[in-house]
């Protein structure tokens, strides 16, 4: 299961997509949690407008974070710049909120191009958050070749469903559908593999009442089905038990007058 695996190594470059049916930020602010107690120093930028309980979240993560509106005067290479000049060490994880901002003002290969730099020149990993009803398929494709995770939150059955992809360096491409729950202090619990049961119904299985109503006659009482058992069709012959003799197969063959050519093929050649 991906979530499971994530949390039980180094930080991964990871994408989260949500939508407006269930906002992927406590999944964002979990992962951002778990690394930052297990010794990664967070550097957490925030691109959408901010939220009332934003400084409670933060106070209660103990981490640093700089708000930033990004405006049509900006550029690109000062973005940059920021993500790089707070990243020093590999032990530092940069956390983007969200993407979104970011890719309305710029396109996605200028995006891409910023954070293949940042991954160059540092060895920091990137947990960045983007709403999927903001932008196009092919936008999202996009980020799903930037970040090796792709980990996309909904809702099923009542529960908060998280369906990721994980490409390994190895080139191997793993993917999952978990289940997830997020406490009141940013704990990820309950992951459990979600698992869609969907089982086959045979023909033989179903009630007669389920057969679809008809004008013409369906079904078969007790003594027509007798019947129907005691008729032999044509193509059986039924063995005479009476018979002491026991029935022997026969192969019968007639000979074919053969076909001959009266007329001689070499009358033409005057040989």
């Amino acid at each position: 299961m991906i979530l499971k695996d994530i949390l039980s190594q180094p930080p991964v470059s990871t994408v989260i997509q949500d939508s407006c049916s269930l906002k992927g930020r406590p999944l964002f602010l979990s992962l951002i949690r778990h690394y930052s107690e297990n010794g990664y120093s967070i550097r957490y930028f925030k691109y959408d407008s901010p939220l009332s309980s934003e400084t409670t979240e933060m106070e209660q993560l103990k981490l640093s974070w700089k708000t930033s509106i990004v405006d049509g005067n900006q550029d690109l290479m000062s973005v940059e710049n920021s993500w790089t000049s707070e990243a020093r060490n590999d032990q530092v994880l940069v956390a983007i909120d969200s993407l979104s901002p970011l890719l309305l003002n710029w396109t996605v290969g200028a995006i891409a191009s910023a954070l293949r730099n940042l991954q160059k020149t540092t060895t920091v990993s990137v947990i960045a958050l983007v709403h999927g009803d903001v932008h196009d398929k092919h936008t999202l494709q996009a980020l799903n070749y930037i970040f090796p995770c792709h980990l996309a939150v909904r809702r099923a059955q009542g529960r908060n469903l998280c369906s990721g992809t994980w490409r390994k360096a190895s080139g191997k491409i793993t993917d999952s559908d978990e289940y997830y729950s997020i406490t009141d202090k940013w704990e990820l619990k309950d992951v459990k593999e979600f698992i869609e049961n969907q089982p086959a119904v045979m023909p033989d299985s179903l009630p007669k009442n389920a057969v679809p109503k008809s004008t013409f006659k369906l079904d078969l009482n007790a003594r027509e089905e007798q019947a129907r058992s005691q008729v032999v069709l044509p193509y059986i012959k039924k063995h005479n038990e009476s018979s002491s003799e026991p029935s022997r197969g026969k192969i019968i063959y007639e000979v074919e007058a053969p076909d001959w050519d009266d007329e001689d093929p070499d009358d033409d050649l005057e040989i």
